[in-house]
C-alpha cells in the first residue's frame, strides 16, 4: 500500500489530512492503513480525501491498492502489450500520461516500467523517443529489481542465474535498474 509512504513523503500526518478533507479521523486511519477497502468507501469521502490531497481520486484508489504489488503490475502490462497490441498499448500509456501519474504519486517502480517499456516498444516499431520524460530518464531504482521467479529459481537449482538474467534482459529496462527479458510473445 503506497499511501502511507505517500503521506510521508508529503510530510502529511493521518490527523491533518483528516482535518484537511472534512473526514472523520477513524475514517481516514482506517483507509490508509488497509482496515477499510477503499472501494467500498463513499465517494463523497473519497473525493474529499483525494481534494485535500490534490490528486485525482483514480490516484487516490491507485495509492490504496492493497493488491497493488510490482510483480503483478509488470504482468498485467505485459500482458495489455499482448492483448491491445504494442502501438494501441504505447498510445494509450502516452495520451492518458500514466507515467505522470505514478510520477507524482512517488510510485517510481511503475513510472519507470512504463516509460522503459515505452522506449523499448518505439524502438521495436521505428518510432523515435517521447522526449517527454527526458527529465525522468535521468533516475534509477536503486537497487536492482528482477523478474519475480529469479528468487524461486535460484533456490530450486541452487545456483546464481542472475548474471545470466542480466545478459538477456532488455536494455531499456536495464537502464531504470529493471530486469526484463521478455514482454511479446512472438
Amino acid at each position: 500500500m503506497h499511501i502511507k509512504h505517500y503521506l510521508d513523503e508529503k510530510g502529511i500526518s493521518v490527523y491533518k489530512l483528516a482535518e484537511q478533507a472534512g473526514v472523520a479521523y477513524p475514517t481516514v486511519f482506517n483507509i490508509v492503513n488497509g482496515k477499510v477497502d477503499i472501494m467500498n468507501s463513499a465517494l463523497r469521502i473519497v473525493k474529499k480525501i483525494a481534494d485535500a490531497l490534490e490528486i485525482s481520486i483514480d490516484e487516490l484508489i491507485l495509492l490504496c491498492d492493497r493488491e497493488c504489488d510490482f510483480a503483478i503490475f509488470r504482468g498485467e502490462q505485459r500482458h495489455l502489450v499482448n492483448r491491445r497490441g504494442e502501438m494501441n498499448y504505447v498510445i494509450d500509456v502516452l495520451e492518458t500520461r500514466k507515467i505522470d501519474s505514478f510520477w507524482r504519486l512517488g510510485m517510481r517502480a511503475e513510472a519507470f516500467y512504463l516509460l522503459a517499456m515505452i522506449d523499448y516498444l518505439s524502438r521495436r516499431n521505428d518510432l523515435p523517443r517521447c522526449s517527454d520524460y527526458d527529465e525522468i530518464r535521468q533516475y534509477k531504482l536503486e537497487k536492482t529489481v528482477y523478474p519475480p521467479d529469479t528468487a524461486l529459481t535460484e533456490k530450486l537449482l541452487k545456483k546464481d542465474i542472475r548474471r545470466d538474467t542480466m545478459k538477456k534482459a532488455i536494455p531499456e529496462f536495464l537502464e531504470f535498474n529493471i530486469v526484463e527479458c521478455e514482454v511479446v510473445n512472438e
